[in-house]
């Protein structure tokens, strides 16, 4: 009996048979990542989960912006949580189910009809499965996988335009070899240029019928890239009156040291992924004269694809991210120099010897290269998780405005209102440039900050009053690192409006497994809405921001020389003494049951806030039976036991005081103080 299968296409359990290795293959390498998921893809997920609650393709309420730069994706997860799906869950799903479509697709440009002819066809799906980009992303929740899938989708078209028998194709076949680029556009902003140089090909390698024919193929191929980049961009300029995504004035910084990293980055990749670009180099040549359309096409692309990623700087995120885009045109030029092997005098000998050398080699190198590796201990998300959830429960009723600089997993869970400190999700700071002592620092030291963390604008940001902030990726820092929270430090609003509470989460839930504690390090204004009340007769004021840090300078020590007689590093270290030693002595905030946060007490010893009263005459209670003793204190108060007289003509900050009486049992827990106006 024959093994070989007669007809045009391969069958598809012949499909099958050809990517299952690399479907195992795939598996063990995500196993390896796992749980990775990356912050940038909460962003994506928050839009999806806003979308479907109603609130439109937005980040935050108050003005659109357009912080994502993967509308294909965002709907497609937006659509299978739709139906039921857990959000993470739909983005991981849809990662894993593009990515095995692609390999799909790739194992067909061998056309397997033989069990030979299937071995040869798991080659390149193995050689995907394999590489770096595939083993982070494909269960990392951004678009890559996506954007493998149209690519993979595309090369097989552009390799059956190439090898159709009619030299002439008709404008449905054209169409049809465009529609994968379509949608490229719309997953990715930059996927116009996949269509533009295969255009470019396909106008060349027809002029021989005349220029008008070849315009029209051309047109003909482009022709739904083209509808969809521009519905795209209506909508953009519509919706969020803006002409590109808000993350290209964040990101892109079209320069020399960005150009320098970029082709380091680029660099560094094709050492990390040898074991790919050199069987593509072989078909490349190889495959040339037979398959010279879908070649020039498809290295065409990949060089022109080589030169935007130097130019924007490459990407700091670990699998080397964007690299998704070259995976499929390379796996697509191996696969014909396979082709081409296999018909070589020695090709049953040379084929194995291939597969054998390149997939261990591209295993190999993703175990190895840093930026592979260093997904495997970026587990913060899942910090930002208990971290967001932490928030929801406390301030779910008072939804308080919360500015973040890791935007992702932290707004995702909490569902309140946000504001993006370092810019992706905020036209303001995006369009802000760094600010003058980020540029000097940076000149000053020869270092370059990563692209989306350089702009900031600290009196936006104080003019926009956050309600809560958190400082750099969770667990979070007390003290601001970038360019925003450093631009602020000198401002008096945040000296005078802003306490640093530590929230003590207790044993979570962890995405590890078991469970995990955390000590956040939450920032709140005082008379904001997870502060003190401001309605002028009762000022009810949550019992955590007593004893609470307030910063007493600028620590902007990183970048600037301190001023001459300046305190600043005695204050600096008082500033690490407290949230080492002394708080964690004397108190806490701490969630209880139904998530509220209450003040935990540990010492006998006072604690305090400085609040702005009405004057008037005030009476101080606490919760029920607690034993603590309130007092005011200030120049502009007056005892009148049991209450207080504050005096003046205007509002005074005075000094609320709370001490635990000698009797009393430790620790001591405190949820709100409430100060009643007697005389209105």
């Amino acid at each position: 009996m024959s093994s070989k299968v007669s007809g045009s296409h391969s069958p598809v359990w012949l499909l099958l048979l050809a990517i299952s290795p690399a479907a195992l293959l795939l598996a063990w390498q995500t196993a390896w990542t796992w749980p990775f998921f990356s912050d940038d893809s909460f962003i994506s997920l928050r839009y999806a989960q806003r979308l479907l609650e109603g609130h439109g393709l937005t980040w935050t309420p108050g003005e659109r912006v357009e912080g994502y730069s993967n509308l294909l994706w965002v709907l497609a997860t937006a659509a299978l949580g739709r139906i039921g799906f857990e959000l993470v869950t739909a983005a991981r799903l849809l990662g894993a189910a593009c990515t095995l479509i692609a390999f799909a697709c790739i194992a067909s440009i061998a056309k397997p009809r033989s069990v030979a002819g299937t071995l040869r066809a798991s080659i390149a799906p193995l050689l995907l499965a394999a590489s770096a980009p595939l083993a982070t992303w494909t269960l990392g929740g951004l678009e890559g996988p996506m954007v493998l899938l149209w690519l993979a989708l595309g090369a097989a078209r552009l390799i059956a335009l190439g090898d159709a028998s009619n030299p002439l194709p008709s404008p449905r076949v054209l169409h049809a070899a465009g529609l994968p680029f379509a949608l490229l556009c719309l997953t990715r902003p930059d996927g116009p240029l996949w269509t533009a140089i295969p255009a470019i090909v396909l106008l060349l390698a027809n002029l021989r019928a005349g220029i008008a024919v070849a315009l029209r193929f051309a047109s003909n191929f482009a022709t739904l890239p083209i509808l969809c980049t521009f519905a795209q961009l209506a909508f953009r300029i519509l919706y969020y009156g803006d002409t590109v995504p808000n993350t290209a004035h964040v990101k892109v910084e079209l320069s020399m040291p960005s150009l320098l990293a970029g082709i380091d980055y680029n660099g560094a990749a094709l050492l990390a992924m040898f074991g790919i670009w050199v069987p593509a180099l072989l078909g490349t040549v190889l495959a040339f004269r037979s398959r010279r359309f879908a070649v020039a096409a498809l290295s065409a692309s990949l060089l022109a694809w080589l030169l935007y990623l130097a130019a924007v700087g490459g990407d700091h995120f670990p699998g080397y991210r964007l690299w998704h885009g070259a995976l499929a045109p390379l796996a697509a030029l191996a696969s014909l120099g396979i082709e081409q092997l296999a018909k070589m005098r020695l090709g049953n000998l040379l084929v194995p010897v291939l597969a054998c050398v390149a997939i261990p080699a591209s295993l190999a190198l993703t175990r190895t290269d840093r930026l592979s590796t260093f997904a495997l201990g970026e587990t913060w998300e899942w910090d930002g998780k208990i971290i967001g959830n932490t928030l929801r429960r406390a301030f779910a009723e008072g939804q308080p405005r919360i500015a973040v600089d890791a935007a992702g997993a932290v707004p995702f869970f909490a569902k309140l209102p946000a504001l993006d400190l370092l810019g992706l999700c905020d036209r303001t700071i995006a369009l802000s440039p760094p600010p003058t002592f980020v540029e000097r620092a940076l000149a000053n030291s020869g270092r370059q900050l990563l692209q989306g963390h350089m702009h900031g604008n600290g009196r936006y940001v104080m003019d926009e009053a956050p309600d809560l902030l958190l400082f750099a990726n969770p667990p979070c820092l007390p003290l601001a690192v970038f360019a925003s929270g450093l631009d602020f430090e000198s401002d008096p609003r945040w000296r005078d409006d802003y306490r640093c509470v530590v929230i003590e989460t207790g044993p979570q839930p962890y995405e590890l497994g078991g469970e995990h504690s955390l000590q956040i390090p939450l920032w709140v204004r005082i008379h904001g809405r997870a502060g003190a009340s401001p309605h002028p007769s009762l000022l009810s004021v949550p019992a955590y921001l007593l004893g609470a840090y307030q910063q007493p300078q600028a620590f902007r020590f990183s970048y600037d020389p301190p001023p001459k007689g300046s305190s600043r590093d005695l204050d600096l270290t008082k500033a690490y003494l407290w949230f080492t030693n002394e708080r964690v002595q004397l108190v806490a905030a701490v969630p209880a049951l139904d998530g509220t946060l209450l003040l935990e007490l540990r010492a006998a010893k006072p604690v305090a806030i400085q609040l702005t009263m009405e004057t008037g005459r005030w009476h101080i209670t606490g919760d029920q039976h607690v034993p603590i003793d309130f007092a005011l204190v200030g120049d502009a108060v007056t005892p009148a036991f049991p209450d207080f007289i504050v005096t003046g003509n205007k509002p005074a900050k005075v000094t609320l005081t709370a001490t635990p009486r000698s009797t009393a049992t430790l620790p001591i827990r405190l949820r709100t103080v409430s100060l009643q106006r007697l005389d209105k």
